[in-house]
């Protein structure tokens, strides 16, 4: 592709830091892990960072260690990516698949609360798209439910509800690493958590039932949910320049809206007003979205559906999810949204190359017989019930 949908900005740095675990021949978790693990302390304002593989297994994690399992539910907003709920199946529980608010794609809390039932343990607010949920409902339901909460902030670095860093809310957040999030170790993840005994409950589980390593006496069940110091030694460098990456995917958004002012049937995501937020992607709403989508890839330009509704997912069903109020706006928003190239690096003039190509193909939408629609709704599985 000429302007690909996203690629890590990587340099010198990260590959002096990689080089200096190959030195030390230390590369399991070490000196860089610790250090990464403070700077998300630091950032974050919370007790304890624990780094662990990726984003899904942070999820995973949480919820163990919080006793979710077989016989329970959580509910986790329909409009995300499939890992917040496979994360709960993997438990054993069943994830409860929540409506989102039209204007910021967050978990609706009203639609949350009418879908809890009396098997349900836990919420899972997810800070999509690099925008706070409205926390200040979801903890009031949560602590009136007497719910657990897990918050699902893997899109989250930098973001903040108030003057509160996302992740901070709950009694576990969880944060992704991935190759395309805001800072990356290509993959990895972390657990937020301010309680001791919570903390350590979390190593335990992530370090083979001990606290430290080299001890062959382990007190409790645990697993290997450790990283790599490679890993780390990446985060470090790309967490020492977080803050110009972020004002640079603000920028990156602004540069969109200026040039695609004019352009007629674009819709911005709302921002709702609860904190910073940090724009994981370039996201506009547009009728014939599948359409441009493939009409920007014969430009080659690689463009991005929204997420697929996950009571629509060929593998979640009645038999491992529920939905008790049927999600409308998740459906909606795959139906229209689109993310557009935000690579970190993108150049301005890439930036005007997509806008024009959209603008051309809003000049051609209303022929929708020049264009092939193959939208993913035209063959629904069968929706959970």
């Amino acid at each position: 592709m000429k302007v690909q949908q996203f690629s890590p900005s990587v340099g010198q740095q990260e590959v002096f830091n990689l080089l200096d675990t190959l030195r030390d021949n230390w590369m399991t978790e070490g000196k860089w892990t610790a250090r990464l693990e403070a700077m998300i302390r630091d950032r974050c304002g919370c007790s304890y960072a624990l780094m662990v593989p990726n984003g899904t297994l942070a999820l995973f994690a949480a919820l163990k260690v919080l006793g979710i399992g077989p016989g329970d539910e959580v509910l986790v907003p329909d409009f995300t990516f499939f890992g917040s709920a496979s994360a709960v199946a993997l438990t054993g529980a069943k994830p409860v698949l929540v409506d989102v608010r039209a204007s910021d794609f967050t978990m609706d809390p009203g639609a949350a609360e009418r879908s809890i039932g009396p098997a349900t343990r836990c919420i899972m607010p997810v800070h999509i798209y690099g925008q706070t949920c409205d926390m200040a409902a979801l903890t009031k339901l949560a602590q009136g439910h007497d719910l657990l909460m897990v918050e699902d902030a893997a899109q989250g670095m930098g973001v903040t509800c108030g003057d509160r860093h996302v992740g901070t809310f709950g009694d576990i957040g969880c944060m992704s690493f991935f190759a395309d999030k805001t800072i990356t170790t290509g993959e990895g993840g972390v657990l937020l958590v301010n309680d001791q005994e919570l903390a350590e409950r979390c190593m335990y589980f992530k370090n083979q039932g001990r606290l430290e390593r080299g001890s062959f006496v382990h007190p409790q069940m645990g697993y290997n949910f450790r990283i790599t110091d490679m890993q780390a030694a990446i985060g470090v460098a790309q967490f020492e320049r977080i803050d110009a990456v972020i004002a640079r995917k603000r920028e990156i958004v602004d540069l969109y809206r200026e040039h695609l002012a004019a352009a007629p049937g674009i819709e911005w995501p709302a921002d709702n007003g609860l904190g910073q937020t940090v724009p994981f992607r370039a996201n506009i709403l547009v009728d014939h979205a599948e359409r441009l989508a493939d009409f920007l890839s014969t430009k080659d330009i690689q463009a991005r559906r929204f997420f697929y509704p996950l009571h629509r997912q060929p593998s979640l069903n009645a038999d491992n999810a529920v939905v008790r109020e049927t999600p409308k706006q998740s459906v909606r928003l795959f139906e229209r949204g689109l993310s557009l190239p935000s690579s970190p690096d993108i150049t301005t003039e890439e930036i005007r190359y997509v806008c024009s190509s959209i603008t051309d193909f809003l000049g051609t939408a209303a022929r929708p017989d020049r264009l092939t629609d193959r939208s993913a709704l035209q063959c629904e599985p069968t929706p959970v019930s």
